[in-house]
């Protein structure tokens, strides 16, 4: 079981909000009977990417996750 301060690598780069999505999949998937890690990790990984992606779209203008970039 991976927790917000032990987790694989490959969540490092995650912000912590997706990183704690990509935790919660990753030990829902172990629970279910998955066993290999390197598998989790990477659809875990995956998900909650697209997670993060849909929760930003789903937030209010003005909200910090809703920063649009700027273009010349």
């Amino acid at each position: 079981m991976w927790t917000d301060t032990h987790f694989p690598a490959a969540m490092r780069s995650l912000n912590s909000s997706t990183r704690a999505k990509a935790i919660e999949i990753a030990n829902q998937l172990m629970a279910q009977g998955h066993t290999d890690k390197a598998a989790i990790v990477a659809q875990s990984v995956a998900d909650a990417r697209q997670w993060s992606l849909c929760n930003r779209t789903l937030q209010k203008p003005g909200d910090a996750g809703n920063v649009r970039p700027y273009i010349q």
